[in-house]
């Protein structure tokens, strides 16, 4: 049988391809959405860090690592790479990054741009070496939630850091949050025994929770702040 099939079905169960499968498919909705908001609002709402790191994991897993879920899984990371490098890391990150930030030493795009390619280039290459030197899973778990970990917590001060949620998409982090929650699911299905995966992927979903939280109670206070400012307007 072919080592490699489009849907490995000799080592994963139809209920771990499911969660796997659909933890990706809401991922890929979230990535939509990040793209018409750097359209719209000339924003990039993924931390800088993050974004950077997801599109080196990526290229590893996408050219340098086999991911033996089988060849569509293999596909979704190539495709994930191109929307990623093409559009939400060189046009999002690169150019719009910068707005996350208030130091003039890191929005400075001559300091800017170099950091974000050299934290790529770095996260890249501890990918691969997890790859090679078998710290890895088959399908990436461990290095890609090394980078969720991040993605989760510095969501979290990005959040708190805004005065408005006119960059911030409710769908999408829910998405997002609910996807990566859905593949934790996955590994405690495939790798039970696996309990360094387990640890940081149980603590991004925690995280995850912490920031849907957050966002909904950031937005009742504005929404309060806003009627405030009304009914003074009125008395005025």
């Amino acid at each position: 049988m072919d080592p490699n099939p489009w849907i490995n079905w000799r080592d994963y169960t139809g209920t771990e391809l499911f969660f796997y499968g659909a933890g990706c498919f809401l991922w890929v909705i979230a990535y939509v959405i990040y793209i018409r908001n750097i359209v719209t609002y000339k924003f990039v709402e993924m931390p800088v860090f993050a974004g950077c790191c997801d599109v080196a994991w990526e290229f590893v897993w996408s050219f340098y690592a086999d991911c033996d879920l089988g060849r569509l899984f293999q596909s979704a990371n190539v495709v994930w790479f191109l929307l990623d490098a093409g559009f939400i890391f060189t046009y999002g990150v690169l150019f719009f990054g910068a707005r996350q930030f208030v130091s003039r030493e890191l929005t400075d795009r001559r300091v800017f741009i170099p950091m974000c390619l050299g934290i790529a280039t770095a996260a890249g290459l501890a990918t691969y070496f997890m790859h090679v030197q078998g710290l890895d899973n088959g399908v990436g778990g461990r290095s890609a939630y090394l980078i969720q970990l991040s993605i989760s917590f510095l969501y979290v001060p990005l959040l708190l850091r805004q005065t408005s949620l006119e960059h911030f998409s409710w769908t999408a982090n829910w998405m997002r949050s609910a996807g990566s929650a859905l593949v934790v699911v996955f590994f405690f299905l495939h790798y039970p025994d696996d309990r360094f995966l387990q640890t940081i992927g149980v603590t991004a979903a925690i995280t995850d929770a912490t920031f849907l939280v957050l966002y909904q109670r950031k937005k009742r206070h504005i929404a309060m702040g806003a009627r405030g400012v009304v009914s003074r307007a009125a008395l005025a």
